[in-house]
């Protein structure tokens, strides 16, 4: 699994949906695209949201994509 590779095609997924979707959702597009099983995906995840890329929502168990966030996707 490429890191960055992972983190950009996260990102463009999140963006594709609208901006924001449940971790369930997200870890199966990471499993299937990426092979990022549940340790590597919540590696990635949690420096994506170290990054101030995404937002997790405890609560609603959500990730969401931040202003920073989408200015990375359309810069990759």
């Amino acid at each position: 699994m490429d890191i960055e590779v992972t983190r950009i095609g996260l990102m463009k997924f999140l963006a594709k949906k609208g901006g924001s979707l449940s971790i369930r959702e997200l870890h199966t597009h990471s499993l299937v695209f990426y092979q990022a099983g549940h340790q590597a995906f919540s590696q990635v995840m949690e420096s994506l949201v170290g990054d101030g890329l995404v937002t997790y929502d405890q609560a609603t168990s959500v990730f969401a994509l931040t202003d920073a966030g989408r200015a990375r996707v359309e810069a990759a």
